[in-house]
C-alpha cells in the first residue's frame, strides 16, 4: 500500500499545482462531497490507476500467447458484463463475468484478474451511472481488490501445494478463500465513500445485511471458476471456450426469458396503475362532485347510519357534520313522516325500486323544512352490502308557495273562511260518505243576513266588510271543532256539520248560531243590529251530489225568509212543489205581461176643501186564466223577485198616462185631474225609469206634474 499512498501523494501535489483544472473539475463532479469523501475518493481512485499500470506492465511481459488469452478473456469478460440480467422488481443485476474474473486469476495469475474485474466494474458503473466519480471509483475499487486478493490466491495456491495438497483441491480452496475477501473490498470503500459524502459512519451491520446475497454470489463464482480451472488444465483451455459460449447462451435464454417476462409485468403494471389512477380520479371525481353538489346528499349504511354527508345537507340543516355521522336518518325526519318513510325503505330494500318523495326534516332550533328526496343502492366498499344514497333538495318554499296559493283557491280573501270551492269539494266526500255508510250523518246550514243592502247602501261597502267579518268571526267561534265554515259570496254563509247523531242538536246550534249573529255591533261609530235567516237539511234526504244539498237548503233559508226573517227553517220535501209552483206562476206572469193580460183598476182621489175630484191612483190587477183572481201582493212581490217588475212598471205608467190623457180631454175640469203610479223600489235604481217616464209624457202630451210616482 505504501507506493499507492505515494501515488495518491503525487496526485495530490499535480491538483495543487494545477488548481484551476482541479477547482473545475471538483465543482463539476465532486460538488456533493466533502473533505473526508473527496480524500477517499483521491485515495480509491489513485490505488485504481497505479494497480491497472500494474497489471497492464505484467501482462505486457507474459509470452505472446498468454498475453493475448489474457487479451481474449478480458474482452469476453466485458462482452458478457454488457448483457447482465437484471433480477425484476429490484434494481440488482446479476451476470457470470466474476466466474471469467476468477478463472483468469486460476489461470494467468493476478494482473490478468485485476484487468479484468477493473474492466467488468468500469461496464458495470458505466451502464449504471452518469457520474465520472462512480465511472472512475468502482472499477478502481475492483481492479485494487483484485490485484490484492489475487496476490493472496497465488501465495495460498503455493502453500497448499506444498503441504502436498492437490492442486485441483489448492486452486478450489484457494479461490474459495479469496472470495469474500475479495467481495468486502470491491464494496466497502465504495460504501466508504458514500458515507462519508454523507457524513455518516460506515455500518458493517447494514453492509453485511444488505449485501450477503452479492457475496454468495462471489462464492459461487468462485467455485464455478475452480471447476472450470481444474478442467481446463486436464483437457485443455478448449473446455473455457466451450464454458463461454454456453455461458453466453444461457445468458441470452434467461435475459430474453426474463425481459419478455418482465415486460409482461410491467404491462401489467401500467395497466394496474393505470386502473389505479382512473379509480382514485374517479374517486377524487366523486368526492369533489359529492362534496360540493348543490342538492344534499347523505350515504347510509346498510345499517341506516349515516356514513357521509356533503356540505349542503349541513347548510340545509343547520347542522355541523359531526353531529348527523352515525345517526339514523329516520331522526331527522318529523314525527309521521318517519313511518311513512321507514316503509319505502324497506320495501327498497328488500328489492323494490328507487323512490322519490317529500318530506318534512327537523332542522336546528326546532325549525322544520320541506324536502324533495331521492333514495337508491349504491356499493358501499367497507361493508359486505349495498348501502344508500338519499339526494335532498330544498322544496320549503315551493310547499309555501303552494300553500299559499291552496289557501287562496279554497278560502275567502275578504273573511278568510272556506269559499264556495272548498265547501263544495268537503261536502261532496260528506255525501260520498253517507252513500256508502248512511250511519254517517251530516247536516247544511245555508246562512243569508237580512238587511245587508241596507248597512251595505247606507255606510258604505267598507262597512258592509267590516259586517261580513265580523259575521264570519262570530259563525268560526260559535260552531264545534270540526265544522266547516264557509262564506259563498256576497251575504251568504254556509256552515256543515259532520258526525250529525242528533238532529235536534244540529238544530240547537243552528238557533245559537242565529243568536250569535243577532248580536248588536258597532261600524264605524254606527250601532248595527245584524240579523239573519238560515235553512238547514240533514243528509236523511238520500242526496247524491252536493248541488242538491245547497240548492234544499238555500230554499229552507228563503222559507226562512218568507216566514218573517231572523228564523231557522228545516227543510221538507213540501217546498219544492211551492218553488215549482211559483216558477210556474212566474212563467204566467211573464206572458201575462206580454200579452196583455193585466188590468188597471183607479182608485179616485178627492181634495176635502174645497171639495172635488182632484185625480186618480193606478191599481194594477191580474185575473189568471185558471187561477182566477191574483193578489198583487203575490205577483208584484214574484215580479220583483223575478226581474219582471221593470216592464210590469213600464206597462202601468204607459197604462196610467193614456188613461189620464183621455180623461183631461173629455172632461171640463179634466186639466186639474192628475195620476199616482206605485213603483217598486228596485225601479229606483234602473237607469232607464227617468228616460222611459220622460218619453211617455212626451208622447201623451202630458205635463210632468200630472204624474206622481
Amino acid at each position: 500500500m505504501k507506493p499507492q499512498r505515494e501515488d495518491a501523494a503525487h496526485a495530490a501535489e499535480v491538483a495543487a499545482s494545477h488548481p484551476g483544472l482541479w477547482a473545475r473539475f471538483a465543482r463539476r463532479h465532486l460538488h456533493d462531497y466533502n473533505a473526508n469523501a473527496t480524500a477517499l475518493w483521491l485515495v480509491l481512485v489513485a490505488a485504481g490507476v497505479a494497480t491497472t499500470v500494474w497489471a497492464l506492465w505484467r501482462v505486457a511481459e507474459m509470452p505472446a500467447p498468454a498475453a493475448l488469452r489474457v487479451t481474449l478473456g478480458v474482452a469476453f469478460v466485458v462482452a458478457v458484463a454488457l448483457f447482465p440480467v437484471h433480477i425484476p422488481r429490484t434494481k440488482y443485476s446479476i451476470g457470470v463475468a466474476d466466474v471469467f474474473v476468477f478463472a483468469l486469476l486460476a489461470l494467468y495469475g493476478a494482473p490478468a484478474a485485476a484487468l479484468a474485474a477493473g474492466a467488468e466494474g468500469l461496464v458495470g458503473a458505466w451502464r449504471s451511472s452518469r457520474r465520472v466519480t462512480s465511472r472512475a471509483s468502482t472499477p478502481a475499487a475492483a481492479t485494487t481488490a483484485m490485484a490484492l486478493c489475487g496476490l493472496a490466491f497465488e501465495g495460498l495456491q503455493r502453500s497448499m501445494e506444498g503441504a502436498g495438497w492437490t492442486p485441483a483441491v489448492a486452486i478450489l480452496a484457494s479461490l474459495g478463500l479469496i472470495a469474500l475477501p475479495y467481495f468486502a473490498c470491491t464494496t466497502l470503500p465504495l460504501l466508504a465513500v458514500v458515507a462519508a459524502k454523507n457524513g455518516r459512519r460506515l455500518s458493517l451491520l447494514d453492509w453485511a445485511r444488505n449485501y450477503s446475497w452479492l457475496a454468495a454470489l462471489y462464492l459461487l463464482s468462485a467455485a464455478v471458476a475452480g471447476v472450470l480451472t481444474i478442467n481446463a488444465r486436464q483437457f485443455g483451455p478448449e473446455v473455457i471456450v466451450l464454458a463461454a459460449a454456453l455461458a453466453s447462451m444461457v445468458l441470452a435464454l434467461v435475459h430474453f426469458s426474463i425481459s419478455r417476462h418482465e415486460a409482461e409485468h410491467q404491462a401489467q403494471e401500467a395497466r394496474i396503475a393505470t386502473a389505479q389512477r382512473e379509480a382514485a380520479l374517479n374517486q377524487q371525481r366523486f368526492s369533489a362532485a359529492f362534496t360540493h353538489a348543490a342538492i344534499g346528499m347523505v350515504l347510509v349504511r346498510p345499517d341506516g347510519r349515516i356514513h357521509q354527508v356533503n356540505q349542503a345537507v349541513t347548510a340545509l340543516l343547520a347542522c355541523e357534520e359531526a353531529a348527523l355521522l352515525g345517526r339514523s336518518f329516520g331522526d331527522l325526519l318529523c314525527p309521521g313522516d318517519d313511518r311513512i318513510f321507514e316503509r319505502h325503505v324497506a320495501a327498497l330494500v328488500g328489492g323494490g325500486e328507487p323512490f322519490s318523495m317529500e318530506l318534512r326534516c327537523q332542522g336546528a332550533a326546532g325549525r322544520h323544512l320541506w324536502v324533495s328526496l331521492h333514495c337508491g343502492r349504491f356499493d358501499d366498499p367497507d361493508s359486505a352490502g349495498s348501502g344508500l344514497i338519499y339526494q335532498l333538495h330544498d322544496i320549503t318554499s315551493r310547499r309555501q308557495a303552494e300553500g299559499e296559493l291552496h289557501h287562496i283557491a279554497y278560502h275567502d280573501s275578504l273573511t278568510d273562511l272556506a269559499n264556495r270551492n272548498c265547501f263544495n269539494e268537503r261536502l261532496s266526500q260528506a255525501v260520498e260518505r253517507t252513500r256508502t255508510d248512511a250511519a254517517l250523518r251530516f247536516a247544511v246550514m245555508f246562512i243569508d243576513l237580512d238587511r245587508f243592502k241596507v248597512v251595505n247602501d247606507s255606510l258604505g261597502h267598507i262597512a258592509g266588510n267590516a259586517l261580513l267579518r265580523e259575521v264570519a268571526r262570530r259563525l268560526s267561534d260559535s260552531v264545534r271543532p270540526g265544522d266547516l265554515v264557509a262564506r259563498l259570496g256576497g251575504d251568504e254563509f254556509a256552515v256543515l256539520l259532520e258526525q250529525v247523531h242528533d238532529p235536534e242538536a244540529a238544530m240547537a246550534l243552528a238557533q245559537r248560531l242565529l243568536a250569535a249573529v243577532s248580536e248588536p255591533t258597532t261600524i264605524n261609530g254606527t250601532e248595527v243590529l245584524p240579523g239573519a235567516s238560515i235553512g238547514i237539511t240533514f243528509s236523511d234526504l238520500g242526496y247524491r251530489t252536493a248541488e242538491e244539498v245547497l240548492r234544499d237548503a238555500d230554499l229552507a233559508m228563503y222559507a226562512a225568509k218568507a216566514d218573517g226573517r231572523r228564523r231557522v227553517v228545516l227543510f221538507d220535501q213540501s217546498m219544492h212543489e211551492r218553488i215549482a209552483e211559483k216558477l210556474r206562476l212566474e212563467g204566467d206572469l211573464r206572458r201575462a205581461i206580454g200579452e196583455g193580460q193585466l188590468s188597471l183598476v183607479y182608485q179616485p182621489l178627492y181634495d176635502l176643501s174645497p171639495y172635488r175630484l182632484s185625480g186618480f191612483e193606478a191599481l194594477a190587477r191580474w185575473v189568471h186564466p185558471e187561477r182566477g183572481p191574483i193578489s198583487p201582493e203575490v205577483f208584484i212581490t214574484l215580479a220583483e223577485e223575478s226581474g219582471h217588475i221593470e216592464a210590469l212598471t213600464a206597462w202601468v205608467v204607459e197604462r196610467a198616462v193614456g188613461q189620464l190623457t183621455q180623461w183631461r180631454a173629455s172632461f171640463a175640469d179634466g186639466a186639474l185631474l192628475d195620476m199616482h203610479v206605485n213603483i217598486s223600489g228596485r225601479d229606483l235604481s234602473n237607469a232607464a225609469l227617468v228616460p222611459m217616464v220622460r218619453e211617455v209624457l212626451q208622447r201623451h202630451a202630458l205635463p210632468p206634474h200630472c204624474l206622481t210616482l
